[in-house]
């Protein structure tokens, strides 16, 4: 108490100077320990930050493992994939297309899954894989039901670096029979990708007598903290002068996943920072030196002077001063009061000018958003329009039939559909539009095109804005699939990724070259696209993004005479 009342005694100079004192010694004190403790708080950040991530992969191998042994137990079981494993040579053709389908569907459920290969003595089908490396792979698979193989690179596409997929196999059993094996290929990069940024830290699989795969190009850090792992007789957690290894056990793989902290690395760059902290000590000594003399001359020595002032009107029991008070140095001291008040006025109407100003311009951007979408909208209608009765009036030219009746009521519920109504409808609406828009184009291919649906029934009660897939379907019939001479086949899918909804629409046609898809993909990530050429694909982006925001839209994965994959995200909305 004795020492707050010194203290309150003092002068303002001394009030000042010796809290300049207490802040400079107490900033060196800090500086002092941040620049010991600032590698161990890096280390131990990044090493928790590798447990987790650690633990993190552990979780998704070990379910990926889970799910694609139920995915291999789906397709065995698969009575279209029986028929196809035990036809003869005779019978394969009309049992492919069966088993291609059930195959496709499962690719599509698991985009994981790079490859689905069949094998027996008489069938080898794989898109990655020769003859006699799926002969190989089967030998390997030794009857178990299912088991993991390891990994193995591109069958056809020879890698010169590690292998990159993971190899698991299962049988298909008929009674006690087997009629053969499913080899299932998984990317194994895309376990490890959300870690290819840490320059300090590699993960990797390794087995008891060798590394079995790692991500990266560190092949001498990797077999030099996997020698040290097995020094140590595998231990779970290990710190040496140079590492801090981690592993974890996987069972059903029989090999370990391995984490490793380059410890040497961590916190590269602290010297320098060290360097920084004790400049700024250097600076902030000098800062509050000059500070304290500003700080005196400036407004210590007139507000003494205006306390002398004070104690004088105060003795002499004066109402006010014979002669104005001067104070030299600050001279805003004498005015604050005013300023002060004054200023309070001036910042109520500053707010009040602003937020009118705000108020006006979310006014004009909502009225920007909402003409953006009308004439986007407007842009599909008449372009639509045109399409579909061209095609009507071809039909008509070539042929009377009564299907141009069926045809004219599809058109007709279209029309008014994309006219009418609500700018949001449940997905099962926007799909029975259009599958009347997909009638319509059968008819004038007249069997030249095949489709498939993939749609779980929990997202059919999602809304999505009308008229959201018709410009996508059109573009893969009229641009995918026409121009192929043979049958095609369009896959419509959709499934909820947590609060995402995902629309496929994939084509087999003749894909897109890789110029046009290039200036394709620009355009789509561009915000200053020009939608006016483009009533498809560059029009639903550009309405998805001002309808739900910038991180939905459209994405497009092409390859010349391969098919053309389009994928729509959208946040999940519940009716």
């Amino acid at each position: 108490m004795k020492s707050k009342k010194a203290f309150r005694e003092m002068s303002i100079k001394k009030q000042a100077r010796n809290i300049m004192f207490a802040v400079l010694i107490l900033f060196v004190v800090v500086c002092g320990l941040i620049s010991v403790s600032i590698k161990q708080l890096i280390f131990r950040n990044e090493d928790e930050h590798m447990q987790v991530s650690l633990l993190r992969l552990y979780d998704q191998i070990s379910l990926n493992y889970d799910k694609i042994e139920n995915f291999c137990i789906n397709i065995s079981e698969n009575e279209e994939i029986r028929e196809f494993m035990m036809s003869d040579y005779s019978q394969m053709s009309d049992t492919i297309g069966g088993a291609t389908e059930c195959l496709t569907r499962h690719m599509i459920l698991e985009p994981m899954i790079k490859d689905i290969s069949l094998v027996n003595d008489r069938i080898h089908y794989s898109n990655v894989y020769r003859a006699s490396e799926l002969d190989e792979i089967r030998s390997t698979a030794n009857g178990d039901p299912f088991s993991w193989l390891g990994f193995r690179s591109h069958g056809f596409l020879v890698d010169s670096q590690k292998p990159d997929m993971m190899v698991y196999a299962g049988d298909i059993i008929v009674g006690t029979k087997n009629i053969g094996t499913i080899v299932l290929s998984i990317d194994a990069s895309d376990f490890f990708s959300e870690n290819d940024r840490e320059a300090n830290q590699v993960y990797f699989l390794a087995g008891e007598e060798r590394v079995l795969f790692t991500p990266d190009q560190m092949e001498e850090r990797v077999e030099e903290a996997y020698q040290i792992w097995i020094d140590n007789k595998q231990k779970e957690h290990l710190k040496t002068g140079d590492y801090s290894i981690r592993s974890y056990y996987l069972e059903d793989m029989d090999c370990h996943l391995i984490s490793v902290l380059d410890i040497r690395s961590t916190g590269e760059g602290t010297e320098r920072i060290q360097i920084l902290i004790w400049e700024c000590v250097l600076q902030s000594a000098v800062f509050c030196i000059i500070f304290f003399l500003m700080l005196t001359g400036g407004i210590v020595r007139p507000l003494r002077q205006f306390h002398d002032t004070i104690l004088q009107i105060r003795q002499s029991k004066q109402r006010g001063l014979k002669t104005d008070l001067n104070l030299k140095g600050c001279a805003e001291i004498t005015e604050l009061g005013y300023e002060f008040t004054g200023m309070l006025a001036d910042i109520e109407k500053l707010n009040r000018q602003i937020f009118q100003s705000a108020m006006d311009l979310y006014e004009l951007k909502v009225q920007k958003q909402e003409a953006e979408l009308a004439y986007l909208r407007s842009q599909i209608d008449p372009h639509f329009l045109y399409n579909t009765l061209e095609v009507i009036r071809k039909m008509a030219l070539e042929k009377k039939s009564p299907e141009i009746a069926r045809m004219a009521v599809d058109m007709g519920n279209i029309f008014r559909y994309s006219a009418k109504g609500e700018d949001e409808v449940t997905l099962e609406e926007e799909i029975a539009i259009i599958k009347s828009y997909i009638r319509i184009q059968q008819m004038r291919f007249a069997g030249k095109i095949e489709v498939f649906y993939f749609i779980s029934e929990e997202v059919l009660c999602l809304r999505v804005m009308k008229m959201l897939l018709q410009p996508i379907v059109e573009n893969s019939i009229f641009h995918g699939l026409e121009p192929k001479n043979q049958k095609g086949s369009l896959y419509i899918g959709a499934r909820r990724e947590e609060e995402t909804l995902v629309i496929t629409v994939k084509d087999d046609g003749v894909g897109i070259a890789k110029e046009k898809l290039d200036i394709l993909q620009r355009e789509l990530v561009s915000e200053h696209a020009d939608t006016r050429e483009h009533v498809g694909t560059l029009n639903t982006n550009a309405r998805i993004k001002l309808y739900y925001g910038k991180e939905y839209g459209v994405f497009i994965e092409s390859c010349p005479e391969d098919g053309t994959t389009v994928i729509l995200k959208l946040p999940a909305k519940d009716s």
